[in-house]
């Protein structure tokens, strides 16, 4: 009975059997891994605990990030001022933010001076002036453009509303206060009434 059984389990371990329980074997593994979820933020995990569908988040670009970031410290500048009340900013840019890279600007410059056999003379000068981006190496091996500074978006407009908005000298303020910060002109900011 025994010699039955090593016979039969000669045949069933062919090369071919081997690979395929070896590819049934990782393919098992493969199906137990545990799948990476997405991180929920404190709002879709508040809205899926009250039952609610949770949408997905769009993401926030860093120049609407940095308008929310002024709007919420001027709202706490202007709330704390005298006569403006509670307050609402909005915060409109210009632009987008920028990277300012560092230039390798080598210069020459050459005078050449001539005299002519009538007592003449003449100096001509001429000067050539290259420009290149200087490059770093990241650790992965790639070439990136050496970046000095960023700049960030310039404000374009303000639109403050406010409890005090309706009193002209709550206008005043605040549209001194914001033409200080952002050095725009009066006209880009707009200040009103809260309801």
């Amino acid at each position: 009975m025994a010699e039955g059984r090593k016979a039969f389990w000669k045949k069933r371990l062919t090369k071919e059997n081997m690979a395929v329980m070896a590819l049934l074997g990782l393919l098992l593994m493969v199906i137990a891994l545990p799948v990476k979820k997405e991180k929920q933020t404190d709002t879709q995990r508040m809205s899926s605990d009250a039952g609610e569908a949770a949408e997905p988040q769009r993401q926030e670009t860093q120049e609407e990030e940095y308008a929310r970031q002024m709007e919420e410290r001027l709202e706490e500048l202007l709330s704390a001022m005298e006569g403006v009340g509670k307050v609402k900013v909005m915060v409109t840019l210009r632009s987008s933010r920028e990277q300012v890279v560092e230039k390798d600007v080598p210069s020459s410059m050459d005078t050449m001076k001539e005299s002519d056999s009538a007592g003449g003379s003449r100096e001509t000068a001429s000067s050539q002036q290259q420009e290149s981006t200087v490059y770093t190496t990241t650790s992965a091996g790639e070439r990136q453009p050496y970046v000095v500074m960023t700049l960030e978006p310039a404000v374009e407009g303000v639109t403050v509303v406010a409890q005090g908005g309706g009193e002209g000298i709550v206008q005043k303020n605040i549209t001194e206060v914001i033409q200080a910060l952002f050095d725009i002109e009066a006209h880009k900011i707009r200040v009103v009434k809260m309801k």
